[in-house]
């Protein structure tokens, strides 16, 4: 008889290839004790033909067979899409270098030398079995997440959409100037409500793809994804608080807040290029408190931060220094970028303006006309500058606490 079958309803199936019965009793005796499902075939055409009907978990497959060897039989279960991705393990008596090299050639992932030790082979067999487990399974999880990108991606691409229309409401609106403001406030609202439910969805999806990924590139690729997700989360906190500030809405506090510490907590964000920055503090002072809001002072120190490490070379360091000047308390953020150009200069504070370097800027344009807009509320001041020989300088200037 050409083949036989198990049909126990083992979790896993075996199919075994061997022209000798005692070596077939044996290995399916070995796999059988172990609760793995066996079918068997005697020669390499069945063993193909059973292959595409069954389509077993793995193939123990002997190399000396008469009419049609083993190095052929994988061959073509290989050139065939539907057993092109059964794992196969090569039985062989042969230890020299170039039958082993060609049967990894063929498409074997492994080989297993005649004659069979029990314990190497259960082993072998288990360890590709797993293997095959956790592929099928982490091949399942990327489908699922991809479709929830997807949805996610899709339901983006509604906002976005809705955006540009209710932006063609508000300019045809434009001349009724109370309404178009306090319309243009609930818009933000209700965007930064919208876009923050699915990016919180990607970011968590972020999460469960870097445990599940192995190579390096691919972790790499990831954080970079969830590093753009929470700056989108970041800039929508931030739109809402500018726009609850020119709404006078903001309830502001100012208190005496020590200006180190809330520094320290603003370079949080920035805890990946924590190497690039560099604090300098006063030393002839145990700490500089200022009167201030800490929470809209962190934004603007965020914002401030992010910028300077946007536009820094690659290798370049930020300088963040906290001193005492006559009267005042200051902070002053430096960078050795490119700096300003005349034009952004000229318009530092508009709404968004992109032209912010000597080259054009990838964000929204929106980072120093929400810090001047904060600053101002607070009785802070702000001074920008471009320094002598390369790079800028922002500077926060605040009274007496």
């Amino acid at each position: 008889m050409g083949s036989q079958e198990d049909i126990t309803g083992k979790k896993n199936q075996v199919l075994i290839v061997d022209d000798i019965p005692s070596n077939l009793n044996f290995l399916s005796e070995v796999l059988y004790d172990e609760g793995i499902g066996v079918i068997l075939a005697t020669n390499g055409r069945d063993a193909i033909e059973i292959a595409r009907q069954k389509l077993p978990d793995l193939i123990l497959l002997d190399i000396a067979m008469p009419v049609m060897d083993g190095y052929e039989v994988c061959a073509q279960l290989k050139e065939d899409p539907l057993t092109s991705d059964i794992t196969v393990i090569y039985l062989t008596a042969r230890t020299e270098p170039e039958d082993i090299l060609k049967g990894f050639e063929t498409g074997a992932v492994d080989y297993i030398l005649k004659p069979f030790n029990a314990a190497e082979l259960i082993a072998r067999v288990k360890t590709h079995l797993e293997l095959k487990e956790k592929s099928a399974a982490l091949k399942a999880i990327n489908i699922v997440l991809e479709e929830q990108v997807k949805q996610r991606t899709a339901e983006l691409t509604i906002s976005n959409q809705n955006l540009k229309e209710s932006n063609l409401k508000l300019e045809k609106a434009y001349h009724e100037l109370s309404l178009l403001d306090q319309a243009k406030d609930e818009f933000i609202r209700h965007i930064n409500h919208e876009l923050r439910t699915p990016l919180q969805g990607i970011h968590g999806f972020t999460l469960i793809l870097e445990e599940i990924v192995s190579s390096p590139e691919q972790k790499e690729y990831i954080q970079a994804i969830n590093s753009l997700v929470k700056r989108l989360v970041k800039l929508s906190e931030i739109t809402l608080v500018f726009t609850e500030i020119k709404a006078n809405n903001y309830k502001i506090s100012l208190e005496p807040v020590s200006l180190y510490k809330t520094v320290e907590m603003a370079m949080e964000l920035f805890a990946q290029d924590r190497d690039k920055i560099s604090v300098i503090r006063d030393q002839s002072e145990t700490d500089l408190t200022v009167l201030t809001d800490q929470k809209l002072l962190i934004i603007c120190l965020e914002q401030l931060l992010d910028n300077a490490l946007k536009y820094a070379p690659e290798k370049g360091k930020i300088g963040l220094g906290i001193h005492r000047k006559n009267s005042d308390v200051c902070l002053e953020i430096t960078d050795n970028g490119p700096g300003f150009s005349n034009k952004a200069l000229e318009h530092l504070y508009e709404m968004f303006s992109a032209d912010n370097l000597k080259y054009r800027s990838h964000g929204f344009g929106i980072g120093l006309s929400t810090v001047k807009t904060i600053l101002d509320v607070m009785e802070a001041k702000l001074e920008i500058k471009n320094l002598p020989q390369q790079g800028a300088m922002v500077r926060i200037i605040f009274g007496r606490s």
